[in-house]
């Protein structure tokens, strides 16, 4: 997790186990308040939420970017 100058937030959801893992971020614990979020691998906004939750495949991630 990391904040850009602007504001916004970059998130990282990584799987390094052998066995599909699920991932989740409440984003209470970065900032009060929904946020937008768009998936930076896949260029999709998939709408505005307060938490995410993913499954990931063994050795896969995933990385989205938090908009107020």
């Amino acid at each position: 997790v990391g904040q850009m100058t602007n504001g916004d937030w970059v998130v990282g959801l990584f799987n390094r186990e052998d066995t599909p893992q699920t991932r989740f971020l409440s984003f209470s614990t970065l900032t009060e308040g929904e946020m937008k979020v768009r998936d930076l691998w896949e260029h999709k906004d998939l709408g505005t939420m307060n938490s995410i939750s993913v499954e990931l495949a063994p050795h896969a991630c995933k990385v989205y970017r938090l908009t107020k």
